[in-house]
């Protein structure tokens, strides 16, 4: 034991002699030792706890106090909300298209009213009165006189005979006949809510939503004379995204109501069913600008039939609608459009060109703590270019349209309702004017 202590008594001076020499520096009252000072000689070690300002102290502001700096900018623009799992929400850039189109037109043959025409269905036969006849007869007779000589002797007898007067009459019945006129009417669950333009966009969303577009005198160009003919369309769907957020699915199915006068008649049909695909091919999230492909297939599930002209029944067919379409966002407005065909199944409808092109502003943008986050106004012009079947003449047909839209967007956290009028410009025109609402929940 007397070994080992003096051996530990010889080598603790010679480790204290290879070390520098450094000075204790004593912890001041309530200091941690992670907080102690540096000892003299050697460098400061940055501090990563925060430190803490004393009690009354106010910071200085930084620039102009009446200007946000670039985080607070950030955090008040509706472009740059964020989702809950991170990123932009798509419905911040850009409201969707409102829409404008109101079906195709058949030629139809309709019953107007009716009139009675006389048949004959046989003859009957009555005397109406008699005509008197004279019959007169001769008798002549031969005897002998005195002197044995022939005596002639010649009576005469007058008969009178009554003739009746027969008359014959036709036995005739009054038929009512239909008067029939050709009218170009839509068919209420044709060509209803196929368009991709019709609320929706080019961008992929995650949505529920229900609409009503309000057709007034439809038709009423086309067929002087007839009466006005309404047309009430309300449209329901979702939408769900995939792929992060760069492509989507929908389905979307209208029902549909035509109103007119007596020789139209009303009718309710369910329309037929579309399913919609969507993917991004640019979707810059920073920006908001994107460019869009996708595909719409229509089903003929709907109901409602009727026949044309000539007798034979209209066409259902199933529509094909590939389409692209780009979005432009600028700070306080965007632009968006779209082009696509419609493909019918059928030969008989026509082969359709749509081009759409829509600007909104946001003529205000609220906070996400605020229960009204904006106010979208926005203009629209649709031309719809019939590639096939454009003249009237035909049994199924649709003309060369150009409509305007102009509608308002009010948007709140998680909902968008829209209103909005469309009117064509381009005569004969296929409506008065249409009167659109859309209500849009994103999840």
């Amino acid at each position: 034991m007397r070994r080992v202590l003096a051996l530990a008594l010889t080598v603790l001076p010679l480790a204290l002699r290879t070390l520098p020499a450094q000075e204790v520096v004593p912890l001041k009252r309530g200091e941690s030792p992670s907080a102690a000072r540096p000892l003299p000689g050697e460098p400061a070690v940055p501090m990563m706890v925060p430190p803490v300002p004393p009690p009354g102290y106010t910071p200085t502001p930084r620039g102009d106090a009446l200007e946000p700096n670039a985080l607070d900018r950030r955090l008040s623009n509706p472009f740059a909300q964020a989702t809950e799992a991170g990123g932009q929400a798509a419905r911040t850039f850009n409201e969707n298209f409102d829409g404008d189109f109101g079906g195709v037109f058949y030629t139809r043959r309709i019953t107007t009213g009716f009139v009675t025409q006389p048949r004959v269905v046989g003859f009957t036969q009555r005397v109406v009165g008699f005509t008197p006849t004279t019959t007169t007869n001769t008798v002549q007779t031969t005897s002998l006189g005195a002197n044995r000589l022939p005596i002639v002797t010649n009576t005469v007898t007058t008969t009178t005979t009554n003739v009746p007067i027969i008359v014959t009459d036709p036995v005739v019945v009054q038929d009512p006949v239909a008067q029939q006129r050709l009218v170009r009417l839509v068919l209420a669950a044709r060509y209803s809510g196929v368009l991709i333009t019709d609320n929706d966009s080019p961008r992929p969303q995650d949505r529920v939503y229900g609409g009503l577009n309000f057709y007034d005198n439809i038709g009423g160009s086309l067929n002087p004379g007839l009466g006005g003919t309404d047309l009430q369309r309300q449209t329901v769907g979702f939408e769900k995204t995939f792929l992060g957020g760069d492509a989507s699915f929908g389905m979307r199915l209208p029902f549909v109501q035509q109103y007119g006068p007596a020789a139209i008649g009303s009718s309710h049909n369910v329309g037929d069913l579309s399913l919609l695909w969507k993917y991004a091919i640019v979707n810059d999230r920073e920006t908001g600008n994107l460019w869009s492909a996708g595909f719409v297939l229509t089903t003929p599930t709907g109901s409602g039939n009727a026949f044309l002209a000539d007798g034979t029944k209209a066409p259902h067919s199933v529509l094909f609608q590939p389409w692209t379409g780009v979005v432009r966002v600028f700070d306080r407005w965007y632009a968006q459009g779209i082009t696509s065909f419609i493909l019918p199944s059928d030969g008989r409808d026509p082969t359709m060109w749509n081009n759409s092109v829509a600007f909104g502003y946001f003529l205000y943008r609220g906070t996400s703590d605020r229960w009204l986050t904006g106010v979208v106004p926005t203009a629209e012009v649709h031309v719809r270019t019939p590639l096939s079947h454009n003249n009237p003449a035909d049994l199924v047909f649709l003309q060369d349209q150009v409509n305007l839209t102009g509608g308002l967007h009010f948007r709140f956290n998680r909902a968008v309702l829209s209103t909005a009028v469309g009117v064509p410009v381009v005569g004969p025109r296929p409506w008065a004017v249409e009167a659109l609402g859309f209500f849009n929940f994103y999840f």
